[in-house]
């Protein structure tokens, strides 16, 4: 079991203002609540939130290289990224491109680092760009052998109690489910 020898576990998630916790305290984000489950059941993993509003998958790829100097232990990279290429409109082979130059980049880092990308799917008013932008999962998943998870905001993007005024990030009460698919499909289904 990952964490259960003396030295911890590092999982880095790099995503943009869904992990950053936009509009909310820091210790409200998704990555800040796994923590502080991390810590209720005396795991020695550790949870770092490497999210930036804002960030579409190029510039997630250039904070890569000083997130994972900085934290030299990770072992486990999440990878949500995808919506800013989407509403900025850019190509999906754009996007794909630096998705594997992420993956690239981390592998080089650590060899046996493991790579899990949460899946964008099609987001109403963006259907046109967003159905070739689907299909670079699949392919990321068959040709790098990443582990493919579930949309984290799954239940929440796009509802209005569990949203913040701005109609698309998600209020207290809506980070608080991502956690819990978070928990769910990164730690107990495949780290714990």
């Amino acid at each position: 079991m990952p964490g259960s020898d003396t030295r911890p576990i590092a999982v880095l998630f790099l995503g943009d203002s869904f992990t950053e916790g936009f509009g909310l305290m820091p210790e409200q984000s998704f990555p800040a609540r796994i923590q502080q489950k991390l810590e209720e059941i005396n795991s020695s993993v550790k949870v770092m939130n490497g999210g930036i509003s804002g960030d579409t998958v190029m510039d997630a790829y250039y904070r890569l290289s000083p997130l994972l100097r900085a934290h030299p232990d990770v072992e486990v990279l999440v990878v949500f990224l995808g919506a800013n290429d989407l509403f900025n409109g850019i190509s999906p082979e754009f996007s794909e491109g630096h998705f594997i130059k992420i993956i690239d980049h981390a592998r080089q880092a650590n060899p046996d680092i493991r790579i899990m990308i949460s899946v964008l799917p099609v987001i109403p008013g963006l259907e046109s760009n967003g159905r070739e932008f689907e299909k670079i999962f699949p392919r990321l998943e068959q040709e790098y052998g990443v582990e493919l998870l579930p949309f984290f905001l799954e239940g929440v993007m796009l509802e209005p109690e569990l949203c913040l005024p701005d109609g698309v990030h998600p209020n207290a009460q809506g980070l608080s489910l991502v956690a819990g698919t978070v928990w769910q499909s990164v730690f107990i289904d495949r780290l714990l």
